[in-house]
């Protein structure tokens, strides 16, 4: 009989390092190496922190978490400079693709398309129940 039961990753280590070369192998053809990379950076404006942004690389595309900056801050090019910093760290190690969600409406959307992404899909009621948007910029 099938029993689920809580589980926790370092349980499950060894069934995985089995299992997904065999799911690799059905989806790409070959094992692959997703080869995940975290990214934090901070922007500071004498010594005091002004902005930040966190992104990770994987299997080539760059998913930016969040990017703020203080609210008395912006429009001062500080988000942008955070912006290219990681694009620029993920172009290095062979990102082909920039990925991240934005609420529809908010500011954000205006600054991602300035700096080239482009919308493509729409998350309906998705976090609090707001509609969100997904934008991609191809490398």
């Amino acid at each position: 009989m099938i029993k689920v039961s809580k589980s926790s990753d370092k349980q499950l280590k060894k069934f995985g390092q089995a299992e997904w070369p065999f799911a690799d192998k059905e989806h790409y053809g070959k094992q692959v190496n997703y080869n995940v990379k975290e990214f934090v950076y901070k922007a500071t404006d004498n010594n005091k922190i002004v902005g930040s942004i966190k992104g990770k690389l994987e299997a080539g595309v760059l998913y930016i978490d969040y990017l703020i900056v203080a609210h008395d801050k912006t429009g001062q090019g500080i988000g942008k400079a955070l912006t290219q910093k990681l694009e620029t760290k993920a172009k290095k190690l062979g990102a082909h693709k920039f990925h991240l969600i934005t609420g529809k409406g908010w500011l954000a959307e205006k600054f991602y398309q300035v700096l080239g992404y482009k919308p493509i899909a729409i998350l309906s009621k998705h976090h609090f129940k707001k509609d969100f948007v997904v934008y991609e910029k191809l490398i």
